[in-house]
């Protein structure tokens, strides 16, 4: 599954459930990064505090 990480907002979306309420589109392009990688995913949750978007939130598996 791919992921939409907000850099500016620290929060990680998931691409196919992420949508206007998740407000991602806000956040300049040059801020944002996707990826497919849960293992980078779940550090940046450990050891920078980002969040999963309530939105859009699951399981990173």
């Amino acid at each position: 599954m791919k992921y939409l990480i907000d850099h500016s907002k620290r929060v990680i979306h998931r691409t196919p459930f992420a949508g206007d309420q998740c407000e991602f589109h806000t956040t300049p392009v040059q801020e944002r990064e996707g990826t497919h990688d849960p293992l980078y995913l779940q550090k940046l949750v450990e050891k920078k505090s980002y969040e999963i978007c309530s939105f859009c939130k699951g399981s990173l598996q």
